[in-house]
């Protein structure tokens, strides 16, 4: 659950346990395409953030990968979480970008919204509080 462009992309890079090897940490990253038997992705609706992107859920049911698949010297832990380590950038400073896009569009809300003798709202000290 939760991939972006799951449902539109050709290929999916996917971490799997192997049938040969049973411990926890000696996974593989394969590549599945679209049409695999038993391979099936879908959007999930109704999300309240990321609406920008489309989220999709993937499915394996009996999904056979040929062993071909299996993205060189990637085992283990290595794989996923490399691509994860160089993810956390952007996913930080996206956060960032929408906390002060956020804090700027309130500020000149609080700027030209006026109230009370007809002075705008942030010339009051509980709003400049909550600003700051």
């Amino acid at each position: 659950m939760w991939i972006t462009n799951g449902s539109l992309a050709d290929v999916a890079v996917v971490w799997a346990k192997t049938e040969a090897k049973r411990k926890i940490v000696s996974c593989v990253d394969f590549w599945s395409e679209k049409g695999t038997p038993g391979f099936k992705s879908w959007d999930v609706h109704g999300k309240w953030s990321l609406r920008a992107s489309v989220t999709s859920g993937l499915a394996f049911t009996d999904c056979e990968i040929p062993a071909e698949n299996m993205l060189p010297g990637a085992e283990g832990l290595r794989g996923p979480l490399s691509c994860l380590n160089q993810a956390r950038y952007g996913i930080g400073w996206g956060a960032v970008g929408a906390a002060m896009a956020c804090y700027h569009t309130a500020l000149e809300y609080a700027k030209t919204r006026k109230q009370f003798a007809d002075k705008p709202i942030a010339s009051h000290q509980l709003v400049q509080d909550k600003l700051v």
